[in-house]
């Protein structure tokens, strides 16, 4: 018993020297920056950002597993330290953000956030399940990812005053341009639209196995009903709003491209485009409901005109014209922020003092 008493002792001190030891750890200084005047950056601090970073990663690779490199973590740490110097000049130079434009944009992300966690559990969540769940997945707390967010609006917001004059001379492509980007693209088969049509879908959805089966018959009593006569489908597909009608309607555009044969299944694309303009299609079994699909519009595969909608999806209806015109202005506007945010960094660090504590640095454990 003596011995358990002894035990038990020794175990709660080493616990409380490793705990302690963490957080000595977390709190010790990666770097120091000086502008106006002195900040510090702990190793806590650095690994939510080089957190934010990862899911960052994670979102546009579509990989949920992406890590960051050790040289990205390095750019991690001295993008961080931008951020720092960048704040400290605007504030010196009094270029101030108000609290409500960070309040506003905070609340947008945390409200996509929200949204997403209430489509996945099916109800509103709970504060402190937003902020499990945020935790969970970017591995940063609310006020750290406000502090981060902050800092960015703040940064960008001098970035545009110091680098006004780069951006003022910014120009729309001419004529001239786009053409030469249209040729240049159409000489590599760029600019083809496959053959495409807008489709209407009457769907009985089904959610498992034991709904299957009345789908499928109440599908087949609609195409029954419907036959070939597209006037008919028209009626019936209006009827969904009718109480318990047991089908929806959807329309959109789908094109004829092997891709859209794998995201969307080989019935439906092959089901579509064995019909022609105005038909009405026979049940399609997809695995989430039965189909009838009507062709309201069909278009001819073909390579766009400079004048031709680029994408009939989009309801601006754009031509390529634009499109190439709008594509090159935002490629133009990248270019010159490259080049703005590169100058105002080597201005900021030859202006501060940034000392980075690489003993600290390369003790982190990731």
């Amino acid at each position: 018993m003596l011995f358990m008493k002894r035990f038990m002792v020794f175990l709660c001190i080493f616990l409380m020297v490793s705990v302690f030891g963490f957080a000595q750890i977390d709190l010790q200084t990666v770097a120091i920056i000086n502008l106006s005047r002195t900040e510090t950056i702990n190793v806590k601090q650095f690994k939510e950002y080089v957190s934010w970073e990862t899911f960052q990663k994670a979102l546009s690779t579509q990989n949920d597993n992406a890590r960051l490199t050790d040289n990205e973590r390095r750019q991690a740490l001295e993008t961080l330290v931008n951020l720092y110097l960048a704040c400290q000049a605007a504030e010196k130079e009094k270029i101030i953000v108000a609290d409500k434009e960070i309040n506003q944009e905070f609340d947008k992300i945390i409200k996509d956030f929200t949204d997403g966690l209430a489509q996945m559990i099916g109800r509103a969540p709970t504060d402190a399940e937003i902020d499990a769940e945020l935790l969970k997945r970017t591995g940063i707390t609310r006020p750290a990812l406000k502090e981060i967010m902050k800092r960015t609006i703040i940064t960008q917001n001098y970035l545009g005053e110091k680098k006004q004059s780069l951006f003022g001379a910014i120009k729309q492509p001419t004529e001239t341009e786009i053409l030469a980007i249209y040729n240049d693209a159409k000489s590599k088969n760029g600019f083809i639209r496959p053959d495409t049509a807008r489709i209407r879908m009457i769907v009985v959805p089904y959610r498992n196995a034991s709904e299957k089966t009345g789908a499928q018959n109440k599908a087949n009593e609609l195409a029954r009903q419907i036959g070939s006569d597209p006037g008919k489908f028209d009626e019936t597909a209006r009827d969904f709003i009718k109480p318990n009608s047991g089908y929806h309607t959807t329309e959109g555009f789908i094109y004829k491209d092997e891709r859209i044969r794998q995201a969307m299944g080989a019935a439906l694309v092959d089901a579509v485009f064995a019909l022609k303009q105005g038909a009405v299609s026979k049940v399609v079994e997809l695995p989430d409901g039965f189909y009838i699909i009507k062709i309201m519009e069909a278009y001819r595969s073909k390579t766009l005109a400079l004048d031709d909608i680029y994408d009939l999806r989009d309801p601006r209806s754009i031509t390529v014209r634009q499109f190439i015109a709008s594509v090159e202005l935002q490629q133009r506007y990248l270019d010159t922020l490259q080049q703005a945010q590169a100058e105002l960094i080597t201005e900021l660090w030859e202006k501060g003092i940034v000392d980075i504590k690489n003993d600290i640095y390369n003790s982190i454990t990731w």
